[in-house]
């Protein structure tokens, strides 16, 4: 059997590492702030100061996308094409349009009279298992940020972006460790159909309820007084079946269009050379090249 590299390179294992101690740091950082930021002023005798408390969430959400986004820099920024430009602009186009995907999806669901029914988790699942873990994160961060500008910012926007960023890099992860099989890659059946990505279904159930058990955490440190371990008890049975609403939306989807999403991207990351993250990076030969021109 074939030894499968989880941490490709040591960018990937800096990302890892900005990931499990930065984020979290500024995480608790904010939250102490939450519980001892000053008073404001009144609106007649209001100053930036209050401003800047005022907006502290959003702040620290863009700081947030921008300290995701270093462990895809540090991996991409580097790579260049044989014509020596970046290619790191190129990488970009798809995460923003899965980001994009994941504002769409948790809007239009928004109808559904379930709580937290919502498909965001799976479209970064997919991303993550066709672009790889740094694609995972910087898609789940960039969903949480814009899509609560229609939901609303506030001081849990910082938490949904990381728990939504850790679910794919976490995924990214699984597919590079072969944890899902061969997801996307794998030749159809006599029948002409494809095997479901069972194992993937079952990671996207799990992080439904592991995204409720982090978001309890922002619930309990901001609002939970007193502090006891029966209400942190209460806590998490009063969100069982958010968690539960969520991890289903996430399997059903995975389900139903996991396998042939992720076939699709991969074979849009081969068209366009989208694999920085694997090897060097090379970019298809421009039309010059391939008439031997220039």
């Amino acid at each position: 059997m074939q030894k499968r590299s989880v941490f490709v390179s040591r960018r990937t294992k800096m990302a890892a590492a900005i990931i499990t101690l930065v984020l979290p740091v500024l995480l608790l950082a904010y939250a102490w702030f939450m519980n001892h930021r000053p008073a404001l002023h009144i609106k007649s005798e209001w100053t930036f100061r209050d401003t800047l408390i005022q907006n502290s969430d959003v702040m620290l959400a863009f700081l947030f996308l921008l300290v995701s986004a270093l462990p895809f820099y540090l991996v991409f920024d580097r790579k260049r094409g044989p014509d020596g430009h970046r290619a790191q602009a190129r990488e970009l186009v798809p995460i923003a349009l899965m980001a994009a995907l994941c504002v769409v999806g948790r809007t239009a669901f928004a109808l559904i009279p379930l709580p937290n029914f919502k498909p965001v988790s799976a479209i970064i699942i997919i991303t993550a298992a066709a672009f790889g873990p740094e694609a995972g994160y910087l898609t789940g961060a960039l969903a949480g940020f814009v899509s609560n500008f229609l939901f609303g910012q506030g001081p849990w926007t910082p938490w949904q972006m990381f728990c939504w960023g850790c679910i794919g890099f976490v995924a990214g992860l699984l597919v590079k460790a072969g944890i899902f099989g061969p997801i996307g890659k794998e030749q159809p059946q006599k029948n002409g159909k494809r095997k479901k990505p069972i194992r993937l279904c079952i990671y996207g159930l799990a992080s439904g309820f592991a995204y409720g058990w982090v978001m309890n955490l922002f619930y309990i440190i901001g609002y939970v007084r007193p502090l006891t371990w029966q209400t942190v008890a209460a806590a998490y049975v009063s969100s069982f079946f958010f968690d539960l609403s969520h991890g289903i939306c996430t399997m059903l989807v995975l389900y139903f269009v996991g396998e042939a999403w992720i076939r699709k991207l991969l074979r849009i990351k081969r068209k366009f050379g989208l694999t920085g993250e694997e090897r060097s990076y090379v970019m298809p030969p421009g039309r010059h090249e391939e008439e031997g021109t220039l």
